[in-house]
């Protein structure tokens, strides 16, 4: 599968960058904040050294040169060398004393060297230390008066400011940290150390901190892969579905584990609509099936009685029921293809409802006046509960509905029986109920009662000249609608059609006003 078709892959990808990114500035942030906290506890260690010298050198003090004597040289030393009061300890010839590691002491003659020999100096600033500690001490005029043992080879004095009291700094200088200090008359106090031990537990930090990004980078793509595939497997199995189903077997189903995730119940509605559509193709086939069926014989009666006319000569009486016979044939092969070609109006859906506002009642008064003769032939009374139920309806359709009703129920009656409409509203819709008090249909018929082509054994058989299509064409007719039509019956016990059509219910396609009753 190629990479920009992958649906699994593009989702390994994004998540893998996203992913990558939170770990990445993660990483870094949390580099820079040990880092931070490194460089502050070095900090702290300066401050502390720092703090102890400018302690011992403010006990001892740093006196800047000392004030000229009346009849003294200037106190630049440039008078006459035996004006000049030699330092302690120098004499003719000997430069002044030092301090070992440390330059020669000028006019500002600053601390004993002793004082940088205390036992605090030599803790704070031990040599044996893997990264000792430095400091470096500047007199006012800039001279570098002490130095510990290690001080790096490039140390150079900071730049003096003027503050009124002293003030502490830090500054990075190659690879060393430093803390420095003046003093308000300008001398310099400066400590440091090597950034070695810091880089080097950077260096480590880095390494381990790259180890546990990795590794949750690693556990993380992982995680999204077994995720990833596990979402899109019901793809798997709908595209296999779907393949098996196109082949032809209509009666394959999807069946996915993932019943409730999106992909889950995308599945469960492609199960529905694979089941519809095989329950579709089975009622078209057997649809083709009923109607070439209904259509043989009629087709059958004639053939059989043209080839029986024509095989000789036949008197004037025969021909003529040979046509008769041909016309009621003929009759009933056209009313079976008048209901046929609406069928596929109605499926098709092709023509926009015509609703006009109606009253159900009034329809209901109509056709059971139109149906009494009918219904006095065979001895059955008719009974109406007639109350408004105006909607908007194809009265043409509605009425369709009524007048299949009521030849269904006076044809299938006994003498005897009784045949009542009645019509209200409830919630808003409007109700007609057409029953009677016939045989009854039995329970095993019911569910199928509104098939095509479909007949009860007993009642509903082809000796009364029904093609089983004007149930299945009310059906229609009531749900293009919106509304529903329904049945009740039991044996002995009568049946009971109810039409129900909704208030507010507007189907934008359904069949044409005029429609026929059929067969």
């Amino acid at each position: 599968m190629k990479f920009r078709q992958s649906i699994r892959w593009r989702i390994q990808v994004w998540h893998g960058a996203l992913l990558l990114v939170v770990i990445a500035g993660f990483c870094a942030t949390t580099y820079r904040l040990q880092e931070s906290n490194a460089l502050r506890h070095s900090d702290v260690a300066l401050d502390v050294r720092l703090s102890t010298l400018t302690g011992l050198l403010g006990h001892h003090g740093l006196p800047g040169p000392p004030p000229p004597r009346p009849d003294g040289p200037p106190p630049d030393g440039n008078g006459p060398p035996g004006d000049q009061e030699p330092p302690p300890g120098a004499g003719p010839g000997r430069p002044p004393p030092r301090r070992e590691g440390g330059p020669p002491r000028g006019p500002d003659r600053g601390p004993p060297p002793e004082t940088f020999d205390a036992p605090e100096i030599s803790a704070l600033f031990n040599s044996q230390d893997q990264a000792p500690f430095y400091f470096c001490v500047w007199s006012r005029g800039g001279p570098l008066l002490a130095t510990s043992g290690r001080v790096p080879d490039d140390e150079w004095r900071p730049k003096s400011v003027e503050k009124t009291s002293l003030t502490k700094m830090t500054r990075d200088r190659a690879n060393f940290r430093e803390m420095y200090a003046f003093t308000p008359p300008g001398e310099c106090l400066l400590v440091g150390q090597s950034k070695a031990p810091i880089e080097r537990e950077m260096r480590d930090f880095a390494w381990k901190l790259g180890g546990i990004g990795a590794g949750v980078l690693a556990i993380g793509l992982a995680g999204g892969w077994l995720l990833a595939s596990r979402a899109i497997r019901p793809i798997s199995e709908i595209s296999a579905a779907a393949s098996r189903i196109a082949a032809g077997n209509l009666a394959e189903r999807i069946h996915t584990s993932e019943t409730e995730s999106e992909l889950g119940q995308l599945a469960a509605v492609l199960d529905e609509t694979f089941r519809r559509l095989d329950a579709a193709f089975a009622e078209q086939a057997r649809f083709t099936s009923d109607a070439a069926h209904e259509l043989r014989t009629p087709v059958s009666i004639i053939l059989g009685q043209t080839q029986l006319a024509l095989a000789r000569e036949r008197s004037a009486e025969e021909y003529r029921a040979t046509i008769e016979t041909c016309q009621r044939a003929a009759k009933r092969m056209h009313g079976l293809i008048e209901s046929l070609l609406q069928l596929s109006v109605l499926d098709a859906a092709g023509q926009p409802l015509d609703r006009r506002p109606c009253d159900l009642a009034e329809l209901g008064r109509e056709h059971l006046e139109m149906m009494r003769p009918l219904a006095d032939e065979h001895h059955i009374a008719l009974e109406a509960d007639l109350h408004p139920a105006p909607c908007a309806a194809d009265a043409g359709g509605i009425s369709q509905i009524l007048v299949n009703l009521l030849t269904n129920a006076v044809k299938y009656s006994r003498s005897g029986d009784k045949i009542r409409v009645a019509t209200h509203r409830e919630n808003g819709g409007a109700i007609i109920r057409v029953s009677d008090t016939g045989p009854g249909i039995a329970a095993e018929h019911l569910p199928h009662l509104f098939e095509r082509f479909y007949r009860a054994d007993d009642s509903r058989n082809r000796t009364t000249g029904g093609a089983g299509l004007g149930l299945a064409i009310c059906k229609s007719i009531a749900e293009a609608h919106g509304g529903k039509l329904t049945v009740e019956s039991a044996p002995d016990a009568g049946s009971s059609f109810t039409l129900r059509i909704p208030a507010g219910v507007d189907s934008p396609l359904a069949p044409p006003g005029e429609l026929k009753a059929a067969t």
